[in-house]
């Protein structure tokens, strides 16, 4: 039999507003503490229904049965705010899985003994139906021993996990001790209503006033979650991330009054004990205020004066909105890069020490150069003075030697040459006129020079032009030199083998020639060290066949400046093949160098 009573509105509203809790923390529920509350705010919202229809029921066996049906939730809901407090204060490390097999195993005898009380009566040996005063038709009777199995381990674990949220509320910050204590008096409101009932201390006689707890408690939840941002951000994960990064993190409301700050901010504050809530420019000091106080996006520097020197922080700001966008204040991160910026600074001073002795080594080599350079010329001048007067005196045995002063003072001549060169080249002060040339006339005088060179070793030289090449832009006298170089190596370096020269054009705007050799070729892992001054790929190489290692790194120097660029393919006892890429007259040239 169903009737109206107007105490069902209470259980009712709190089931809406729980309904409305969940609503709320769904979007979280992919963090494990949500899940958990979730199922509490379930759990909460079966038992206020069910209450609500026991309350409209006036049959024994009805009641009788609503009551067992609503012992779903009085069962589950302490074993769900125990693991919720656990989760909430980082205590989920000791939900040990017997634990929880323990804890349903308990409850679910009790929840047994509520459904099967009409064959042991252990729950409630007798029941009657009253009419009250209030015109409520309640049910009374003694309660047996395992109703107070049940209530004894419900209410121990109500008492284990409001321990553990009061803990976490002493020991949090004005924000997190707040939401804390809102999740704990929405929790604890129906238990505490529960326990004057059962006391026979309730304000109202023979009615149970846990649906006006539930209805509170659905209030309290709401504000948790609306007011204290309940679930955003757990105090157990701010002393896990916030309290232990060792950089400084203010938070300041919108009329810049101090909200939180972590332990490595605390160096700014000389009382941390009043600053909470106090005005920014009250309690920070006077430099750090007037750096922060306009800023509320970005990043910056700060400059802390010391008597030890100045200290330097990377300061990052930060706007704190609501989930509507609205600015609540702001938040600063500092970190200290005094140490950064001192190696910073030291490192550039190292960069242009390097830089100045690098250009002392170069004006160093260049005067050097010059000035071996001009005796050196004077001594092979005499030297072909003297060598013309002995032929003409008829003393040929001492030409042979006078041969060879000439031949080793040309050498040097040569290497002295190559080392200014380089100077020149590393110092920027390298002449590159470059203007529309046709390849086949340097070619061909390339080649009519190195004849001489490739018979000494009994090579054959070949060249190939294609038709119709395009002319190339380029310095002639700076082209011959290169080429010179690149045909003389594969001259030097190839006995009684061919020497190919190939011109043609691989692709639109690009020419491209090809000096290849059958000789001794270069290890795979050497190629990297052939453009670089006075490297040789082998000690040995150096011995039998000479050289200071700077022709091919002056080369590839000499191509760069004139927009192009040599590369090598070579493989050990089969050759190489040095390539030599230039842009055609009518491409746009790359930067070249020119005089400083």
């Amino acid at each position: 039999m169903w009737y109206f009573t107007p105490y069902i509105l209470l259980p009712l509203t709190a089931a809406g507003l729980t309904i409305v809790v969940i609503w709320q923390a769904w979007s979280y529920r992919q963090l494990p503490v949500t899940r958990i509350f979730i199922g509490l705010m379930l759990a909460t919202l079966w038992w206020s229904l069910c209450n609500a229809l026991e309350l409209a029921h006036a049959t024994v066996s009805g009641k009788v049965l609503l009551t067992s049906i609503q012992y779903v939730s009085v069962v589950s809901v302490p074993v769900l705010w125990l693991l919720f407090a656990l989760f909430y204060t980082n205590r989920e490390s000791r939900v040990r899985r017997w634990v929880l097999v323990a804890l349903f195993i308990v409850q679910g005898g009790v929840l047994l003994g509520a459904w099967t009380n009409h064959w042991h009566r252990l729950m409630w040996p007798a029941v009657e139906l009253v009419y009250t005063a209030q015109g409520l038709w309640v049910l009374t009777g003694p309660n047996g021993p395992l109703w107070y199995v049940g209530v004894v381990n419900g209410y121990g674990m109500i008492l284990v996990g409001t321990v553990l949220m009061l803990n976490q509320a002493r020991r949090s910050r004005a924000l997190y001790r707040a939401q804390a204590l809102s999740l704990l008096v929405g929790a604890l409101l129906p238990w505490v209503t529960s326990i004057l009932f059962v006391t026979g201390r309730s304000p109202i006689p023979y009615i149970d006033t846990t649906p006006v707890a539930f209805a509170l408690s659905g209030l309290a939840f709401n504000v948790a979650m609306w007011r204290f941002r309940a679930l955003d951000l757990l105090p157990a994960a701010r002393e896990a991330i916030v309290d232990q990064i060792s950089d400084a993190i203010i938070v300041v409301d919108r009329h810049n009054r101090v909200l939180d700050f972590n332990p490595a901010a605390q160096v700014f504050f000389a009382d941390q004990s009043v600053v909470i809530g106090q005005p920014l420019v009250v309690v920070a000091p006077t430099w750090l205020y007037e750096q922060v106080r306009d800023r509320y996006e970005g990043q910056f520097e700060l400059n802390q004066p010391t008597p030890e020197g100045m200290l330097t922080y990377d300061l990052r700001c930060t706007t704190l909105r609501d989930r509507r966008g609205v600015s609540m204040g702001r938040i600063f991160v500092l970190r200290d890069i005094t140490l950064l910026k001192q190696a910073a600074l030291a490192l550039q001073e190292a960069k242009e020490a390097a830089e100045a002795a690098n250009q002392a080594k170069s004006t160093f080599l260049a005067t050097m150069s010059h000035e071996l350079r001009t005796p050196l010329t004077a001594i092979l001048g005499y030297s072909e003075v003297i060598r013309d007067d002995l032929q003409i005196r008829g003393q040929n045995d001492l030409i042979a030697d006078l041969d060879r002063v000439v031949l080793a003072g040309r050498y040097l001549l040569n290497l002295i040459n190559d080392v200014l060169e380089l100077a020149r080249l590393e110092a920027n002060s390298l002449h590159v006129y470059p203007e529309p040339l046709q390849l086949s006339e340097i070619v061909n005088e390339v080649v009519n020079t190195s004849q001489g060179l490739a018979q000494r070793n009994q090579n054959m030289l070949m060249v190939t032009i294609a038709p119709d090449l395009p002319p190339v832009k380029a310095d002639a006298t700076r082209l011959r030199q290169v080429l010179l170089n690149l045909v003389g190596n594969a001259c030097k370096f190839t006995e009684q083998g061919q020497i190919y020269i190939r011109c043609y054009s691989p692709q639109p705007g690009i020419v491209q020639i090809d000096v290849s050799d059958t000789g001794i070729g270069i290890p795979p892992e050497k190629l990297a060290l052939l453009f670089q001054p006075f490297t040789q790929v082998d000690s040995g190489i150096t011995r039998r066949y000479g050289g200071a290692g700077l022709g091919l790194a002056i080369s590839q120097r000499l191509c760069q400046a004139m927009g192009g660029e040599i590369v090598v393919e070579s493989e050990p006892q089969r050759g190489s093949t040095f390539s030599v890429r230039l842009p055609v007259a009518d491409t746009v040239m790359a930067p070249s160098y020119s005089d400083n």
